[in-house]
């Protein structure tokens, strides 16, 4: 056996062990519900407030005041879809009370959850067919997706168009631009992964996407009749919540450290459970490394210019949606538009092995509380328990956002070496596939 045959072997072992773990994760976790009557951490109040994300939103959909009592954030496009995939009879009274009537929202998150499977697996199996299932696992069965069904978020039908945008399932272009623009319109924070066209001089995409974007926004402000610019930026400075509680239930599950720092100088009682030498270190800390992944991203979009073929098109894609998830804190299930797009990197060369390994271990569900703080009693909707609920600190709250750095470190690093490696731009060949050739950087 030749040494690049044992390497494939090795990265394969180490593939496939990743994806069995995160399977056992899942077992465990209905393991744990059907034995402690909850979900575990870091699943949102052991399944609480149960599809809410749905539920809160779709309220608001059916009856007025999306922008002015709801303060959504988001571009029109959500609540007409929410409107058309809602029972609307079921939203005059309670939001928690619809999520037993509503059956609808609950055949179209599973619908559009099962329609995305084959179309993760299509994805990797062009790009590589002996890592494609195990990297559809990872995904389709990771924390981010599952997370995402248990609040009923829209990351769902969002994910559906994000893959058929940024895969190569899809034949047309005009097609994928379309699949682009409702996914940024479902979630505006996606459009920082098109910049990758504009620095690779790819100008009549960056411009179908766009274009495709604003019409779908003017076709779906028109049908709503609310979400004007303006209304949005201010909501969107309203969003920010001062209260300690909320702000550490905004990091039980967080994509960056964000809530963290936030966390800090409030008058939530860490400093009696850690000390106040930890938290001094992290005041500095923190800032630092989220300030260096920026210098870091920046540096690899001027190096991206310079060496426009260097560095592949998903990989600038990944930068943008790191930047958005350290910097801000969408929530930690939009790691999974991240990881998407890292598990469409080969198993070679230090960087990207790190990537990979952080995305698979970002994909298991499982978490452990370091430090309790209380217990409450909570009803769990999924098995209808009054249970004993712990409240406390996690291994996750400082991995993930953790992880998710390490994985910007890696694709920087990975990008920079390709930029110092790479020739000069050379003139494109006009290609007879209409689908954008797939490019692998080689540093």
């Amino acid at each position: 056996m030749t040494a690049p045959q044992r390497k494939d072997r090795v990265a394969l072992l180490a593939e496939l062990m990743f994806a069995v773990l995160v399977v056992v994760s899942v077992i465990y976790t209905f393991v744990f519900l059907f034995w402690k009557g909850y979900l575990p951490h870091p699943y949102f109040y052991g399944s609480q407030s149960f599809f809410t994300d749905w539920t809160a939103s779709a309220y608001y959909a059916v009856n007025p005041g999306a922008y002015t009592a709801f303060y959504s954030v988001y571009p029109p496009l959500s609540f007409v879809f929410l409107r058309i995939f809602s029972l609307h009879s079921c939203y005059r009274f309670d939001v928690f009370l619809s999520r037993s009537c509503d059956w609808l929202s609950l055949v179209t998150v599973a619908g559009f959850y099962f329609a995305t499977v084959p179309v993760v697996y299509k994805s990797y199996q062009i790009i590589d067919r002996r890592t494609a299932w195990m990297r559809t696992v990872g995904i389709c069965l990771g924390l981010p997706i599952l997370y995402a069904i248990e609040r009923g978020n829209l990351i769902v039908p969002t994910f559906f168009f994000f893959v058929l945008g940024h895969g190569r399932v899809l034949r047309s272009a005009r097609l994928r631009w379309l699949c682009l623009a409702i996914s940024i319109n479902f979630k505006p924070y996606l459009i920082t992964t098109i910049f990758g066209y504009l620095l690779r001089r790819r100008w009549r995409w960056f411009e179908g996407v766009a274009i495709a974007g604003l019409l779908v926004y003017l076709v779906t402000y028109m049908l709503e009749g609310e979400g004007d610019p303006i209304t949005l930026l201010t909501n969107i400075s309203l969003f920010a919540t001062s209260d300690p509680r909320g702000i550490f239930e905004r990091a039980t599950y967080a994509s960056s450290y964000l809530p963290v720092i936030d966390l800090l100088p409030s008058n939530f009682p860490l400093m009696h459970f850690i000390g106040s030498q930890p938290i001094e270190i992290l005041e500095r800390l923190l800032p630092f490394m989220i300030n260096l992944g920026k210098l870091g991203i920046l540096a690899c979009y001027a190096g991206a210019l310079w060496r426009p073929n260097a560095v592949p098109v998903f990989r600038l894609a990944a930068l943008g949606l790191c930047w958005v998830l350290t910097v801000q804190d969408p929530g930690g299930y939009a790691v999974l538009f991240l990881l998407f797009l890292v598990f469409m990197e080969p198993w070679r060369g230090p960087g990207r092995i790190i990537a990979l390994v952080c995305g698979y271990i970002l994909s298991i569900s499982a978490d452990y509380t370091v430090v309790r703080f209380a217990n409450e009693l909570i009803s769990s909707y999924l098995t209808n328990q009054v249970v004993g609920f712990d409240l406390g600190a996690t291994v996750g709250m400082m991995a993930r956002p953790a992880l998710v750095i390490l994985i910007e470190y890696a694709l920087i690093g990975t990008s920079l070496v390709s930029i110092l490696r790479a020739g000069p731009l050379r003139p494109r060949q006009p290609a007879t596939d209409p689908r954008p050739p797939l490019q692998v950087a080689t540093g």
